[in-house]
């Protein structure tokens, strides 16, 4: 159905097979909808071990936007499908496609400016610290950004059906976009990965088992009060120290790695292979949630210093807490049922964690 025509990002979509006999075509309007549909049900996976924070950052509530987006589009082509005796089929999808396709590859590279500066300035990466002024924000960034690429959409897509011959046949195409950022930001991040853990192939199987241990153990360990930063105080308990531990930044790499390496290596397996999805159907909250990762890791990386290990981090993939206590390489053993060891709340919220 699709074909790949100038790059990466430009393609043809297929809206209007003559076939064999021209007398009688073939509407693929059917095929795009099914598309849409399996698209959509995705997406409500992916909400759904997201929706408890997702209202809380800005990456979060784009992704809602496009949610609301993608159902739109159903919609739409639904109504083409329908009203197919009355309208002109190959100008009404070539019209939703193009346009779609369009917005969608136009929002990813603001969406991550945006969200990185959102990180960057969100407090202690707590969403229990998230205030109703911040989410006001949110939704008119999101707004604008929609906007935005509407009206770029708008005067520069162009949706106009065109016919063309393929293996001796007459189709309908329609020129449809994919997303540069996307792909680009998946194959990167992807070799990132790749060669931080290639450079410690031997010890990863190690740590793997000791994030075991330390999450299981989490799971009915004492946690403190998110409500205020904590502060670091004295060993409790018994414990077995770890004389090898990863670096902080390898830490969370693993642990980013550990949830997301089966769709980086999708990706990589298209890629490789020549697959291109157009952006209208590509799961596009799927990658949403995995720059969403990346980003709270890069910003509780460089903001270590004033983040507590008991935030409640606004991205519900990575066990991001976990990842910091084995980069501390103090394992707590069964019998003490407690973190290795205890926070305490200090009074003044600006400042930073301290270890003592």
């Amino acid at each position: 159905m699709f074909n790949l025509h100038s790059s990466s990002a430009i393609m043809m979509a297929v809206i209007w097979p003559k076939g064999k006999n021209e007398n009688f075509p073939q509407d693929e309007t059917l095929q795009y909808l099914l598309i849409l549909c399996t698209k959509v049900g995705l997406n409500t996976f992916v909400l759904s071990f997201w929706r408890h924070s997702i209202l809380k950052s800005l990456l979060g509530l784009c992704s809602v936007s496009m949610y609301a987006a993608d159902m739109l589009l159903v919609c739409a082509v639904s109504g083409a499908w329908l009203f197919k005796e009355h309208l002109p089929t190959s100008t009404s999808m070539c019209f939703i496609l193009a346009h779609g396709s369009a917005v969608y590859a136009l929002l990813p590279l603001p969406i991550l400016i945006a969200g990185a500066f959102d990180y960057a300035s969100y407090p202690n990466l707590d969403i229990t610290r998230s205030s109703r002024s911040r989410v006001v924000s949110y939704c008119i960034m999101v707004v604008l950004m929609w906007a935005s690429a509407f009206v770029y959409t708008y005067h520069y897509t162009d949706t106009e059906p065109t016919e063309i011959y393929k293996d001796k046949l007459r189709v309908t195409v329609c020129r449809v976009h994919g997303s540069t950022v996307v792909f680009q930001f998946n194959m990167q991040i992807s070799i990132a990965v790749g060669l931080i853990l290639l450079l410690y192939f031997k010890k990863l199987i190690g740590w793997l088992s000791r994030a075991n241990k330390l999450a299981e153990l989490r799971s009915t360990a004492f946690v403190p009060d998110q409500d205020f930063p904590y502060s670091q105080f004295g060993e409790c308990g018994k414990s077995e120290i770890q004389e090898s531990s990863p670096p902080f930044f390898v830490s969370l790499t693993l642990g980013f790695a550990v949830n997301w390496a089966p769709y980086l290596l999708m990706c990589l397996t298209c890629a490789m292979v020549g697959f291109v999805v157009p952006a209208y159907a590509s799961v596009n909250l799927l990658w949403m949630a995995c720059a969403n990762s990346v980003l709270v890791g890069i910003a509780f990386w460089f903001r270590s210093d004033k983040t507590g290990p008991y935030s409640k981090f606004p991205d519900e993939t990575c066990f991001w807490n976990t990842y910091w206590q084995l980069s501390k390489g103090i394992l707590p053993t069964v019998d003490t049922m407690l973190p290795t060891k205890l926070y305490r709340m200090v009074h003044k919220p600006t400042m930073p964690f301290q270890e003592i």
